[in-house]
């Protein structure tokens, strides 16, 4: 396959899907991921798309929701530095928050032995992560988010508002270089929002693709939380 005719087809793929992995690009026409980044790189520079994450999406939607799909392999090795670090935070006994970002769900694998946990979530992969864990696990039900595998709405909302945890663990998409908190999803903003309220201690979990990013819906301000987990150091530290 020639190159253009390779770079019309991965414009036609993220048209259809509006989104997509450089490995599902390779896959879906059997080519490279060496030649699909090359042809990303000239459909940016063309100003078609735009790289997010571990992807790809249309510049047209670089508002819109990322699927968790392609958030979750961006700055992996940084998550997971992250999520240890967040772990060792909690205890025995604990009652937790954990919301559907990528970089919360990875903390469970570092609790699995932990006694007497509750935890609350409103992220369906956390629950079946769960499923087999020894922790008291909730789910807060409510409209389920495909992209995001998230339940978000009133009825979940009400449900978090019956629940009293010592600790919430959350990110969002940025965090600005005043120190402000901001997503582009209006309905996960707003759960957020109702988890910020139930939390004794709130910790925020900011890997280095999220500083210096503003987003249209603000959460909070650093001010607002306990403590700031990151691998890189903060416009104001």
């Amino acid at each position: 396959m020639i190159s253009f005719e390779r770079k019309q087809n991965v414009l036609k793929y993220i048209e259809e899907k509006q989104s997509a992995t450089v490995k599902e690009l390779a896959y879906a026409l059997c080519t490279s991921e060496a030649s699909v980044r090359r042809d990303i790189e000239l459909l940016e520079r063309e100003g078609f798309v735009k790289k997010v994450y571990g992807g790809v999406i249309l510049a047209s939607r670089i508002n819109d929701i990322v699927p968790i799909s392609l958030r979750d392999s961006e700055n992996a090795s940084a998550k997971e530095q992250i999520a240890r670090k967040a772990s060792e935070l909690i205890g025995d006994d604990a009652t937790i928050i954990l919301d559907a970002s990528s970089t919360a769900r990875r903390i469970v694998k570092y609790i699995e032995n932990r006694r007497n946990l509750r935890i609350f979530t409103n992220n369906l992969k956390i629950f079946n992560e769960l499923a087999n864990c020894k922790a008291k696990i909730y789910c807060t039900g409510g409209a389920f988010n495909v992209k995001n595998s998230a339940f978000v709405g009133p009825m979940a909302e009400e449900f978090l508002r019956s629940v009293s945890a010592d600790m919430l663990f959350f990110s969002s998409q940025g965090i600005s270089d005043e120190g402000e908190i901001s997503d582009v999803s209006e309905e996960e903003t707003s759960i957020r929002k109702v988890m910020l309220s139930r939390a004794k201690y709130k910790v925020f979990l900011c890997d280095s693709s999220k500083v210096g990013i503003q987003r249209p819906f603000t959460l909070c301000t650093k001010d607002d939380v306990d403590k700031i987990i990151s691998d890189t150091k903060l416009p104001w530290e």
